[in-house]
Formats: structure tokens, C-alpha cells, sequence
């Protein structure tokens, strides 16, 4: 088993639920760190994932993800419930069954946790932790038709009004909020009470 950048809790967790679901071990790694796994799939994965399961397409190596930031610690049971499911999602890939979750902790895939754990799909359901809220904080620009278009993050991008793909003549320039019109500023305050009455 390879282990990079992974918690002991996780290892420990592993190898038992290995050795419960008659698992292999070799060609099989397993990290705790978005980073690592994000590397492992040559693209990133968005911070609401619990975990994830993936195999190597040309290598075959089997590859586990237990994302610890995402789930509540004061949950005893939540990184058991982690490593539970991914291990199954393993095992059923190696027997030619590529099913996902069709509703996440009320499917199948649920129930079989439910199984081979012990716990509940309610309380597989109560392991995640409160999600951290992006705000809209940058306020970008057209150069070509003025439209303000609100972001959550700093990045490059075109305006789509003008042109349907990027087009780098069209480059949104980023406007600071406090110079912004009050209008746009009312725009983003109403965007961030919606997100936040959501949470």
C-alpha cells in the first residue's frame, strides 16, 4: 500500500476495512490530502467531497481519498463511515460495477455501508462538517459593454456577453468594491445574503 500524506486514523481504518472486505492491498494508495489526490487525478476536486475513489486508468493502481477538512471529527464515526465507502466503491469497481451514488446516504451504496459498518444512512448522513461559504468579494469589468460581473475568487476571464468563448481582446479588469457604483455594490450584498440564507 502506498501512503502519502495521510492521517494514522485513516491507515488504521484502511487496513481493517481491507482486511473486512477481503481487499487487496498492493496497488493501492491512499492520502488524506486534497493536494496529493487532486495530483493523483491531474485535476482538482472541489472541497465539498468527503472522499473519492478512483483507479489509474493505465496503471490500474487503486486510489483512495479521506478529506478530513470536510467532515466533523466530533462525529466519531465520520472517518469510518469515509473509508467504509470508498472501500466498497473499490470493491465493487474491481467486480465490474461502476455504480455511483444516485442520492448520496439514501442509495444503495448506503445501505451496503450500512452493512459491512454498522451505521445507519442517517447517521452516515450527519459526518459532514459545516461547509465554508465563499463570498463574492472581486467585482470585474467588460471592457467592451461595462457589464460588472461579481466573483468569488481572483482569475482571468472574458466577457461572455461579448464574445461566446474566451477572447482575450475582452479581459474582465478586476474593479475594486469600494470604488464600485452603488448599485453594483448593492448587486454583490444581495448575491451574499442569498448564499448565506442557504447555508
Amino acid at each position: 500500500m502506498q501512503i502519502e500524506d495521510c492521517d494514522p486514523r485513516v491507515i488504521g481504518l484502511v487496513e481493517s476495512y481491507l482486511e473486512k472486505l477481503g481487499l487487496p492491498n498492493e496497488h493501492l494508495a491512499v492520502t488524506s490530502s486534497r493536494v496529493v489526490f487532486s495530483r493523483w487525478l491531474g485535476r482538482s476536486i472541489p472541497f465539498r467531497i468527503g472522499g473519492a475513489y478512483s483507479m489509474h486508468p493505465k496503471t490500474k493502481q487503486n486510489r483512495v481519498f479521506v478529506h478530513l477538512d470536510r467532515l466533523d471529527l466530533a462525529v466519531p464515526f465520520a472517518i469510518e463511515v469515509v473509508v467504509a465507502e470508498e472501500l466498497i466503491h473499490m470493491r465493487d469497481h474491481l467486480r465490474g460495477d461502476f455504480r455511483r451514488h444516485s442520492h448520496h446516504g439514501h442509495d444503495r451504496i448506503a445501505w451496503e455501508v450500512e452493512r459491512i459498518s454498522g451505521f445507519t444512512p442517517e447517521q452516515q448522513r450527519s459526518i459532514f462538517g459545516r461547509r465554508t461559504v465563499r463570498l463574492f468579494q472581486y467585482l470585474y469589468e467588460c471592457p467592451k459593454c461595462r457589464m460588472m460581473i461579481p466573483r468569488r475568487r481572483r482569475g482571468t476571464w472574458s466577457c461572455r456577453q461579448c464574445s461566446g468563448r474566451f477572447n482575450r481582446d475582452l479581459i474582465l479588469r478586476e474593479v475594486p468594491l469600494q470604488s464600485a457604483s452603488i448599485e453594483a455594490r448593492a448587486y454583490v450584498d444581495e448575491l451574499n445574503r442569498k448564499l448565506l440564507q442557504a447555508e
